[in-house]
């Protein structure tokens, strides 16, 4: 049965989709050589989100984080000609295929969407090319060395980041960071790693607004032209929190915040649209008010007809303690052992099978619980500047204060260029 053909569709070339990709090649190499693995992804090159904030601030680090994606298979042996990799942009997924921009299909088996999340005010992050990637990304530097006195509407992990190093490098600009909870950061984290982090930035000199949700004073306040040069504007224009002038913003006690450059680092939301084409049962296949889909303990599709459907890291319905890049590699791996578990029961000859003996195939598989079996906790590290950090681990602070390894420094380029061997 080894030698039956199966194909495996990834969507998504970030960490958690590059991980479940190398899972799968280690798999086709021992055990199922006809095991064919696709990746789908809509950008031409590889991103490094992990370390998009060390990247507006230091443009030597900035030119790593483009990392094509050629490679990707380069030691998958002999069955290198099984692989191959799909620049595309998700538009439906079927039962049996997914439809990608341009009318094309691509037939799986098993599906794994790894699709995770955009952040609408940050516009490197929905760039398709590198070229246009990188020009954002010099017009997003250059608007944080015009400004002088800079506010950041959100208290996560991303707006922590971007203060902490806009904080060391630029030590003479104003900085502000306005948060709509009482503590940074969320709630599955304990209220010592929020305390410390607030403290930290407080002695980098960062002026925090906690429990105040902030809005713009006036509707029409980015109706003025920005500041970025003429040649920059026409793809840079619509994201007008990158503006940089004169600007007054509402907080909820009445408080007015003055800035010349507003930076909104909430609202990342996955793009799970593609799933509408889907029938789903009684459960809605994505959660409404998150846009997150909908998984089971297994990371499989709530709805049991799509037992050889799965979803991984930002784009999936776990907690926010999951959203990590620690976690996305955990989840990963969870998934296509699943899909083994699957293959080992034959689910990919369901097309063969009576209903029946198909939901039966599927039950036969017994996939555990992410949940339960990673039973480890996460070690979650909050990078401020090149030199300072706030980990959750007992043992990653001693092993950082012991060996002088700071996250913050490489925010894991190296092992982002290691998976895409460069």
């Amino acid at each position: 049965m080894a030698a039956r053909e199966i194909h495996v569709v990834v969507v998504g070339g970030s960490w958690a989709g590059v991980t479940a990709v190398h899972e799968l090649m280690q798999l086709s190499q021992v055990t199922y050589p006809r095991l064919m693995v696709t990746l789908v992804e809509q950008r031409t090159h590889y991103f490094h989100k992990t370390g998009m904030i060390r990247g507006l601030v230091d443009k030597r680090y900035a030119e790593q984080m483009f990392i094509p994606y050629n490679r990707l298979f380069a030691n998958s042996g002999a069955n290198g000609a099984n692989h191959r990799f799909v620049c595309a942009r998700l538009k439906h997924v079927h039962e049996n295929f997914i439809e990608v921009e341009g009318g094309g299909r691509v037939f799986y088996d098993y599906l794994l969407l790894a699709t995770g999340t955009e952040y609408a005010s940050l516009p490197v992050t929905q760039s398709s090319t590198a070229d246009e990637c990188r020009m954002l990304y010099d017009a997003m530097k250059e608007s944080i060395e015009l400004a002088g006195n800079i506010l950041f509407i959100g208290g996560g992990a991303v707006g922590i980041g971007l203060c902490g190093e806009i904080a060391e490098m630029y030590p003479n600009k104003s900085i502000t960071l306005a948060h709509a909870r009482d503590k940074l950061l969320n709630d599955d984290l304990s209220a010592g790693f929020a305390n410390t982090t607030e403290a930290r930035l407080r002695k980098m000199g960062v002026t925090l607004l906690l429990g105040e949700t902030v809005v713009p004073a006036t509707p029409s306040m980015y109706s003025s032209k920005s500041s970025l040069t003429s040649t920059r504007m026409y793809t840079f224009a619509q994201h007008h929190a990158w503006q940089v002038r004169p600007q007054e913003l509402v907080a909820k006690s009445g408080r007015r915040v003055l800035c010349d450059l507003a930076i909104w680092t909430t609202g990342s939301r996955p793009n799970a649209d593609y799933l509408n084409t889907l029938p789903a049962d009684k459960v809605p296949l994505v959660d409404a008010e998150t846009g997150r889909i909908s998984v089971r303990p297994s990371l499989q599709l709530t709805d049991v007809r799509y037992p050889h459907i799965f979803a991984i890291g930002d784009v999936n319905s776990l907690p926010l303690a999951e959203k990590y890049a620690s976690s996305a590699v955990c989840q990963a791996r969870h998934a296509v052992a699943g899909i083994r578990s699957l293959i080992d029961e034959c689910y990919d000859f369901r097309v063969k099978m009576s209903p029946t003996m198909a939901a039966d195939s599927a039950l036969r598989a017994h996939i555990p619980s992410y949940l339960v079996t990673d039973k480890h906790q996460h070690t979650v590290t909050v990078a401020l500047g090149r030199n300072q950090e706030v980990t959750s681990s007992l043992f990653a602070r001693f092993h950082g204060w012991a060996r002088g390894t700071k996250r913050g420094r490489r925010y894991l380029i190296d092992k982002a260029q290691k998976m895409l061997n460069y």
